[in-house]
């Protein structure tokens, strides 16, 4: 395997790669990797059979990254309110300092084993 292929565990616990890239710099995708990018890239307008260099590959992944950053926000913000929630708006947001200390009111509350109940 060269260093230029990006690789994924499979259920028989070996190496398959998403990717291969030729000595000419051409991509192109294995049945994993085919499987795993296409749903997340068509989300944003993606055609993963567009992407056929590493370089149309990383501009993919940092799209679709921004994209599933705003729907998160979005799914978060619209949500009903709860620890959790707010941990996603502060993740979401970046807030790091929020997130610290919601993280930590969230493991002492699952610590503490408190179930909300209706």
């Amino acid at each position: 395997m060269h260093a230029n292929e990006e690789t994924t565990r499979c259920e028989d616990d070996t190496l398959e790669p998403f990717y291969r890239v030729d000595n000419d710099g051409r991509l192109s995708w294995t049945e994993a990797g085919i499987r795993t990018y296409r749903k997340r890239f068509a989300q944003f307008g993606l055609r993963i059979e567009a992407i056929a260099t590493l370089e149309d590959y990383r501009t993919a992944l940092t799209l679709s990254a921004a994209g599933f950053q705003d729907q998160l926000m979005a799914t978060a913000t619209h949500g009903p309110p709860s620890l959790e929630r707010n941990l996603l708006v502060a993740i979401a947001r970046g807030d790091d300092a929020e997130y610290q200390r919601l993280f930590r009111l969230l493991e002492r509350r699952n610590a503490l084993e408190l179930r909300v109940v209706d």
